[in-house]
């Protein structure tokens, strides 16, 4: 058991790494004022995006929402076996975690996915007091709803992609580019503000809504997978995991592929990049958990299992990281993407390095540990 759970925190470990690649995008430019796909002139920039569509976008934020289920799961069974009530406990810990999201969204990221995360959470806690089935039968009935809701527009883009259109304006985009070039903060803040309270707060019904359909059934299967011991069923089919992996790869990065295929924007291409990413992460996680079952894999990758454990933490300081070089060193929207991604590998090195040192030398990661005693008010 203790081995799975290990494979889970490299797998949380290479997910927050994984999260930067496509965050460092935003901090950089906004994709929701200026389309990639036109803004990137560089063949090397361009080809990176690409990669970046095809094998970032959206492949890691399913996995990392699972594991967020996950996790919850695993905290509920702990204490029923120790003979005590889990709900006070998770409950703390979803509206502690809610305090962090709303800090890191409104003061350094408007992209936060902890408040969802928290939100979604008080729903998802509920379930652990049902039968597992129940967790699991939720799931698959809100996936097919939203894939029903979805079904048109997937349509329509296909069949007449300038039908979605594309609503920011350039002085829109311009005013976005001033702003974040300025060095003025409190401008920065205000405007980072006003985009996470409008776009990314579960704490609305468009929120409640839209991020129920699209993330609360990875939450779900987290908890079924954990309860069920998916990941030694996993173990036990390989042959067949495998399949599944090579299979969901291939068609999420052919649904991906239809992004670049027909220059789709961002409100164009988001379904394509919903189903596709989540292929692609099932894929990823499909691997992950069958090759931590080799002993070298194991060894070779624990820097992501240390990192997985402070993933907190280590989520809040690459946003901090990215707030000082695009917004206080003013490179927003001046690098290249290749320049912008050797950022991104030396936040990953430099996080590697710390998670590395940090907890070999303590239990928990700094912000874990303060969020543990806020959970078990001790």
């Amino acid at each position: 058991m203790m081995k799975r759970i290990e494979s889970i925190d490299i797998m949380r470990g290479i997910s927050i790494m994984g999260i930067l690649f496509m965050n460092i995008v935003g901090f950089h430019m906004n994709e929701v004022f200026t389309n990639p796909l036109d803004y990137f002139q560089l063949p090397l920039d361009r080809i990176l995006y690409y990669f970046d569509i095809l094998f970032v976008h959206n492949s890691f934020y399913p996995i990392f929402s699972f594991l967020f289920g996950f996790g919850l799961a695993i905290m509920a069974t702990n204490i029923r076996q120790r003979g005590g009530n889990f709900i006070p406990v998770l409950y703390r810990r979803v509206l502690a975690l809610l305090a962090f999201g709303y800090i890191h969204g409104l003061l350094i990221f408007y992209g936060d996915i902890l408040n969802v995360y928290a939100v979604l959470g008080m729903i998802a806690i509920l379930f652990l007091l049902m039968p597992n089935i129940v967790s699991l039968i939720t799931a698959i009935i809100i996936a097919v709803i939203f894939l029903l809701l979805n079904l048109m527009v997937i349509i329509t883009v296909i069949l007449s992609p300038e039908a979605i259109p594309f609503e920011a304006s350039d002085n829109t985009a311009q005013h976005w580019i001033q702003v974040m070039q300025s060095g003025d903060f409190s401008q920065i803040l205000a405007l980072n503000q006003q985009f996470f309270l409008e776009n990314f707060t579960a704490l609305s019904l468009t929120g409640i809504f839209g991020y129920g359909f699209s993330v609360l059934p990875f939450i779900l299967f987290g908890m079924y997978a954990m309860r069920a011991d998916m990941i030694g069923f996993m173990l036990k089919t390989k042959r067949v995991m495998m399949i599944i992996a090579a299979v969901s790869l291939i068609l999420g990065l052919l649904i991906k592929y239809y992004v670049i295929y027909a220059h789709l924007d961002i409100y164009a291409a988001q379904s394509f990049i919903f189903y596709g990413g989540t292929l692609v992460a099932i894929c990823y996680f499909i691997a992950v958990v069958l090759l931590t079952d080799n002993q070298q894999f194991y060894k070779v990758m624990q820097p992501f299992r240390y990192a997985g454990k402070m993933s907190f933490t280590l989520y809040i300081l690459q946003s901090i990281c990215m707030f000082v070089i695009f917004y206080v060193f003013r490179l927003y929207a001046k690098l290249n993407l290749y320049q912008v991604f050797i950022i991104a590998l030396l936040i990953i090195i430099f996080e590697l390095a710390i998670a590395t040192y940090y907890m070999k030398r303590y239990k928990y990661g700094p912000l874990e540990w303060i969020w543990r005693k806020i959970t078990y008010l001790k």
